[in-house]
């Protein structure tokens, strides 16, 4: 059982290995431009300018500069069945208006694969999935 669980931490060290280091705000993005981050293991990673543009147009002046780029989406095993969240509060935000969701809670947003299809068709180079046990 003990090894089972070491193994599994293994995995999602692997699968996560690319995860995003540096990001930037938003409000840096638009401002500096260069729409590119980079990731663990030394890739470097485009953001789309039509994507800059629509976030910039939808969000607040404060989400402008707390939300980083890209938006980290979580896998969520805490309940029943498989889902995914979005942390942090001016992430909840953004995200909650992006998929017309009320942000109940404050410390994370919950949805499902419909939603998460339909926030990665939006987002699809500005949000990022990252695995957790």
């Amino acid at each position: 059982m003990i090894g089972d669980a070491l193994h599994l931490e293994k995995e999602l060290m692997m699968v996560n290995r690319s995860v995003p280091v540096n990001r930037r705000t938003i409000a840096d993005y638009a401002d500096n431009g260069d729409l590119f981050y980079s990731t663990k293991d030394g890739h470097i990673c485009e953001l789309d300018q039509g994507e800059l543009d629509f976030l910039c147009s939808i969000c607040s002046p404060t989400e402008m500069l707390r939300v980083r780029l890209p938006i980290l989406i979580y896998s969520d095993t805490s309940g029943d069945c498989t889902s995914w969240k979005v942390e942090g509060p001016a992430d909840i935000s953004l995200v909650a208006k992006i998929l017309r969701k009320s942000a109940a809670s404050g410390e994370k947003l919950r949805f499902y694969n419909p939603d998460l299809k339909k926030l990665r068709q939006i987002l699809e180079k500005s949000t990022f999935l990252v695995f957790s046990p």
